[in-house]
């Protein structure tokens, strides 16, 4: 019974920081940000997924950096900036990046040696 007290006390207090916090949240910041939110639709929005997918499926099947898939993703990104008005410029940047070239292996060696691939 003392457990189901304490559950009950603690849905209460969440429930009342959710109804406390929820006005700070969504207080004006003095921005109206109709126009950009009438602007982006459903449509839109899985319209740019289908051509972040086709840039992926025509390359191997990743965007990651330093792949044609990432160069063809940022292209059109830039182009769709550009054509929205934007002044857009790239930004060089260095990264660590690993390609495993041969399948993985891992070479058991005791209490016998065994090669699972």
């Amino acid at each position: 019974m003392r457990k189901k007290t304490l559950v009950i006390q603690i849905a209460v207090v969440a429930l009342v920081a959710t109804l406390v916090a929820v006005p700070l949240v969504s207080a004006d910041n003095g921005t109206d940000s109709t126009a950009l939110r009438d602007a982006v639709t459903f449509a839109g929005v899985r319209a740019h997924q289908q051509a972040f997918q086709g840039f992926a499926d025509a390359n191997g099947g990743t965007r990651v950096a330093g792949t044609a898939g990432y160069d063809a993703s940022a292209a059109y990104v830039h182009d769709s900036l550009e054509q929205a008005g934007y002044n857009v410029s790239y930004q060089q940047f260095d990264f660590d990046f690993f390609q495993e070239l041969t399948p993985a292996e891992l070479e058991q060696t005791a209490p016998g040696a065994v090669t699972y691939t």
